[in-house]
């Protein structure tokens, strides 16, 4: 009797556990069909083929103004990959600059695995930056939303300058992390 009670209770705790397995697996991929199949809230990327072979892109370049952020759209050239679309979207961003920091020349720019793409700026940024925190935090915010809203598969933005990471870039707002923490 007691071996008959012990293989029914094997026997339901069994069942239970394949059960909720089941479940979950098809909880899981519902869900990742409704991720894959909604708007992310990025734009595709509008891509037309020139008649000379290059490739048009329209994207909107966000600057920093001193009282808000302003926006723009321009055509940029550029392949499909995501890192050669942020390299001449943070081009057009630069060209917006004025004063001593329109001198800032883009270096490099790069992604990691974790699809953070990280900015590499001459120190001209920070040697000319004479403005106050709010156009410094509409100077960050504006490069973040250009990225993110241009560059595919993007998650986060990360400056450096000359190759280092940087604290500040005019003192007010903190750099060392990405940008969207």
């Amino acid at each position: 009797m007691k071996r008959k009670s012990l293989i029914i209770s094997i026997l339901v705790l069994l069942i239970a556990f394949i059960s909720g397995w089941f479940v979950t697996e098809y909880y899981l991929s519902t869900e990742k069909e409704k991720i894959t199949q909604t708007d992310t809230g990025k734009p595709e990327p509008n891509i037309e083929i020139q008649p000379d072979g290059r490739r048009a892109m329209t994207v909107k370049i966000f600057y920093p103004s001193k009282i808000d952020i302003q926006s723009k759209e321009v055509t940029i050239y550029t392949n499909y990959l995501p890192v050669n679309i942020a390299e001449e979207v943070v081009k057009e961003f630069l060209k917006e600059f004025k004063g001593g920091i329109s001198n800032t020349r883009l270096l490099g720019v790069y992604r990691d695995s974790n699809n953070i793409i990280y900015i590499d700026l001459s120190d001209d940024i920070r040697r000319y930056f004479s403005e106050d925190a709010k156009f410094e935090y509409n100077l960050l915010e504006s490069l973040l939303n250009t990225i993110l809203i241009n560059v595919p598969g993007s998650e986060d933005v990360k400056i450096v300058v000359e190759g280092k990471e940087i604290e500040s870039i005019g003192g007010h707002f903190y750099c060392m992390f990405t940008l969207k923490r």
